[in-house]
């Protein structure tokens, strides 16, 4: 249930950050953005594959 948990906490702030507007997220908003995402995607994969 905690993995849950941080998957929906890391798919907030993922949304949360990619309403700022394009010109005010600096090239380390962007790699930090894709770098929340991709864990997001790793947590969802151990959900997915744990669940079968």
């Amino acid at each position: 249930m905690l993995t849950i948990n941080v998957a929906v906490l890391l798919a907030v702030i993922v949304a949360w950050r990619l309403r700022r507007r394009t010109q005010a997220r600096s090239r380390f908003d962007e790699k930090m953005t894709v770098l929340i995402v991709l864990a997001l995607g790793q947590l969802f994969n151990g959900v997915s594959t744990t669940s079968q």
